[in-house]
């Protein structure tokens, strides 16, 4: 074209020329503008950065579409005012350790951007950590690259709605491979909010090809090759209007027709169309690195080359893909960039992703992604309630929910509600009730504490304040030297005999097992009743006054009670009379009592008339009562029994409250690990009556398969809290419905060690279960345990072979009917006040009454210490008419024996 057909084609275009000069002056400024924007607007490094690393449960349902959701909220960072626009980096990590996934952002953007994570994972556990890539790699070969595309950014990647399968699945696998097993790959994707604008060029590629204005194979076709790729198209429309046909120039009709006429073939529609989809969400500037560790350079390739490949899924026909940047970037230069989450002031080097394109690429992981090695969060964390106590409570954890961390506890009058924690061994139970027993001695509090191993209180004594050595009693029946004495016949409250029978049958009951029957039940009955009845009575007495016919009747002639009375009178006689019915009804009784009293450490404990251990005292007081039934040293059934009977006594000594005022009554709390040893058939009473009279219950055990369906109904249907260590699967199904819906089964079955789910009573209400983690051991060392130890025994317990001598010398004592009670005065005694070891009680026969030798069977009461012979083999001397001593704490002692003589046949 000559100069002056431009001429004639400017005079006859006037209007059109001037469009054409005020787009391209318009187009110019908006370069200008861009290019020092990007310079001066853009952020190349995260300066004064944060680590966060991301875990979400094994069983998450969320997936891409939940991190779509993500970077939408994300995209809210754009800045519209003049300032510097901040980027992040997301990144991926496969090593030994694991899979991890990550986020690096300016610490300005923590709170934010963790909570937009939430908001979509609401299960995901986020920490601040240490940035992994500052570690040393000096022994590691590495390699690395730049991902870039292969065609101009509108053009759309596959997305995850395009994929029947996840497809980080792809992604992870391929980092999970490692070519060296002490091998690393590390992913970055770096992102950072752009304006709307960015979809015009794609917008304008759209319109071009639709009207058939554009041609791929043409020099102006090539769209990104330089910086000005994003208005290239808006050239090409102002120099295809400049120079179009004359029959154009005039805009007529036929132009317009011809363009519509334009057709395109089912391919380039469907791409149209990707393209315009891609172009209607937000968009996000990009930049993409890997880098690869291994112990020689050839294998970290092989893992780069795989790991590249893996992003090859995002592939699609006729449109866009990754590929690995045709610049090559030195390794140490490329390792630089990483650590300094760099984004490249290269436009090749970066591109535009939008929202979905995104969550493609990075999201995080969801059931359905079966990669081993990924790092999921062990459980889920609970949101914790907003009255939660915090102060005047007894402290019990620390919440670990999100980024709140706050010490909680539990309060006086909840606890009285009662507490049940379940775990496995070694989970962190001992811990936590440790805990809460040095809280409560520490602050002044009455404590029981009920360990069947043993050595939780021999913690505990190192931990008693020096405020309250006086306070501590303990009963350890291991501690043979210095034996104790715990009467279990003796009565709180005379009025409440039948509530004492039958706690103390079904603490036989669970101990005889499969032998337990109704004649056995029956006969057991009487025999605790009718000793109860009788003063300074044992347990020694049920297996004596089975097969002692003199001391039967010695006992029974004091009985008042006349069924129980008539029990012994006329049916208990009528079995006698049939020796194989005898035998039957009481050889069970013989074994399993006989079996219990048998050993010494058992039988110098509950033999002994008078207690040094007095129950009521204890808690009305405050005490702190240790009591130390190690499975070890008295044997298992030995430490069961010896347990459900002390809890039966803190029960009835609990009731005899009964005549203080409510608001007088001291709360008294009874912590009992591994209680299904202690626990009977009437341990619902024990939980639904102590609450009233302030006795409270902390009962630990490690698998509810222990616990008796009637003991386990009990404890869900009375406890006020409940805690939950690491549990086994059967288990987690049945007390998943306890903390559901916020925990699963898979949940209860993966919490870390020390790590709890809490469902607590506040305020007489149940909250909704929670997340915590048991604090380390509290407390200051007293160091007193020897101590302490040495004043119990000085207080509580008696010299051995004084014990040993009365238990002896009452299996010796013959009882005759008719005996008498006669107390000796001694100089200054008060009668009323017989309460010392060494008070001594007479007995005296009727006048005229001829003492008999007594018929026995078998009674076998043995001692460790000195073997002393069953009854029947006892040179068994005639009572004379004089008096019969007998030791207020052991029973009846002789005065005067016989010489073998003087017996009568």
């Amino acid at each position: 074209m000559s100069i002056l057909e431009i001429n004639n084609f400017i005079l006859h275009n006037q209007a059109g020329v001037f469009i054409a000069l005020g787009l391209i002056s318009i187009f110019l400024f908006i370069v200008i503008k861009r290019i020092k924007g990007s310079k001066a607007m853009n952020s190349i490094t995260i300066e004064d950065g944060v680590l966060l690393a991301i875990e979400v449960p094994r069983f998450n349902e969320k997936g891409a579409l939940a991190a779509e959701q993500m970077f939408a909220s994300l995209h809210g960072l754009l800045k519209y005012t003049p300032g510097i626009q901040e980027h992040i980096s997301f990144e991926i990590t496969s090593s030994a350790k694991g899979i991890k996934f990550y986020v690096f952002l300016p610490s300005y953007f923590h709170k934010f951007v963790e909570s937009q994570i939430y908001a979509q994972y609401p299960s995901a556990e986020i920490k601040v950590i240490e940035d992994y890539s500052q570690m040393d790699v000096s022994s590691y070969q590495f390699v690395g690259s730049d991902i870039t595309m292969s065609r101009e950014y509108f053009f759309p990647i596959k997305t995850f709605r395009d994929f029947e399968v996840d497809p980080l699945a792809a992604i992870t696998g391929a980092f999970e491979k490692l070519e060296d097993p002490n091998g690393q790959v590390w992913f970055q994707i770096l992102i950072r909010p752009i304006p709307d604008d960015w979809q015009d060029p794609g917008h304008a590629y759209v319109s071009a090809v639709r009207e058939g204005n554009f041609d791929e194979k043409s020099a102006l076709g090539k769209f990104v090759e330089t910086f000005t790729k994003e208005i290239g198209y808006i050239i090409t429309g102002i120099i295809g209007y400049l120079f179009r046909p004359d029959a154009e120039i005039g805009g007529d009709s036929a132009t317009a027709a011809a363009k519509q006429q334009v057709r395109l073939s089912a391919g380039q529609d469907i791409a149209l169309k990707a393209i315009e989809n891609k172009l209607t969400k937000l968009g996000f500037e990009a930049a993409v690195r890997v880098i690869t560790f291994a112990e020689d350079e050839e294998k970290s390739q092989k893992q780069l080359s795989s790991a590249i490949a893996s992003l090859k899924q995002f592939s699609t026909a006729n449109l866009n893909s990754f590929e690995r940047s045709p610049i090559v970037t030195p390794n140490q230069i490329l390792l630089q960039r990483y650590r300094e989450r760099y984004f490249p002031t290269e436009r090749d080097s970066s591109f535009v992703l939008n929202i979905e394109e995104l969550a493609s690429v990075f999201h995080l992981p969801s059931e359905s992604v079966e990669t081993p090695n990924i790092a999921w969060v062990d459980a889920k964390r609970g949101e914790p309630p907003l009255t939660l106590p915090l102060t005047d409570c007894t402290y019990i954890g620390k919440t670990i929910f999100r980024d709140t961390e706050s010490v909680f506890g539990i309060k006086t009058e909840d606890r009285r509600q009662h507490m049940y924690v379940i775990g496995k061994t070694g989970t962190g139970k001992s811990t936590l009730m440790k805990n809460m027993i040095i809280n409560d001695m520490k602050s002044g509090r009455g404590v029981g504490v009920l360990d069947p191993h043993g050595d939780l209180i021999e913690e505990l004594l190192q931990y008693v304040p020096l405020e309250r050595i006086n306070d501590v009693v303990i009963f350890d029946p291991s501690d043979a030297n210095y034996p104790v004495s715990m009467n279990m016949l003796e009565l709180f409250d005379p009025s409440q005999k039948d509530l004492y029978a039958s706690g103390l049958l079904d603490v036989f009951k669970k101990y005889f097992g499969y032998s337990w029957g109704p004649r056995l039940e029956h006969i057991l009955r009487n025999c605790i009743l009718t000793l109860l009845e009788i003063p300074n009575s044992t347990l020694l007495g049920i297996t004596r006054i089975l097969i002692d016919k003199n001391y039967e009747s010695y006992i029974v002639d004091q009985v008042k009670d006349p069924v129980v009375k008539a029990f012994w009178q006329e049916e208990f006689a009528n079995i006698r009379g049939n020796q194989r019915l005898f035998s039957e009804a009481i050889q069970p009784i013989q074994n399993k009592v006989g079996q219990f009293l048998s050993a010494a450490t058992v039988r110098n404990i509950v033999g002994q008339a008078k207690s040094s251990i007095e129950i009521d005292d204890i808690i009305n007081t405050g005490k702190i009562f240790f009591v130390n039934l190690s499975k070890g040293k008295i044997g298992a059934d030995n430490s069961s029994l010896l347990g459900a009977m002390i809890i039966s006594r803190l029960q009835f000594a609990a009731m005899a409250r009964v005549k203080i005022p409510e608001s007088e009554r001291r709360d008294f709390y009874v912590y009992a690990d591994e209680f299904q040893n202690f626990a009977t058939e009437s341990f619902s009473n024990v939980l639904s009556e102590a609450r009233k009279y302030r006795l409270s219950l902390i009962l630990a055990h490690q698998y509810i398969d222990q616990l008796p369906e009637e003991v386990r109904e009990a404890v869900f249907g009375n406890v006020g809290t409940i805690v939950a260590f690491t549990i086994g699967s059967k288990d987690a199904r049945f007390l998943e419905k306890e903390f559901a819906p916020t925990f699963e089964e898979s949940d209860l079955v993966n919490l870390q060690r020390h790590y709890i789910y809490i469902k607590m009573m506040i305020d007489g209400m149940t909250s909704n279960p929670f997340s915590a983690v048991t604090l380390a051991p509290q407390g200051e060392i007293t160091n007193k345990k020897e101590e302490i130890i040495a004043l119990s025994r000085q207080k509580f317990s008696r010299e051995l072979e004084t014990v040993e001598n009365r238990v002896r010398k009452w299996t010796e004592t013959k009882f005759k009917k008719g005996m008498k009670l006669v107390i000796k005065d001694k100089p200054g005694q008060n009668k009323e006040k017989l309460s010392t070891i060494d008070d001594i009680e007479e007995y005296e026969l009727p006048k005229g009454s001829e003492a008999e030798a007594p018929k026995t069977e078998n009674m076998n009461i043995t001692s460790e210490s000195e073997k002393i012979p069953p009854i029947s083999e006892i040179n068994n001397p005639i009572i004379s008419d004089k008096a019969v001593t007998i030791d207020k704490d052991c029973g009846p002692i002789p005065i005067n024996i016989p010489k073998p003589n003087e017996e009568k046949s």
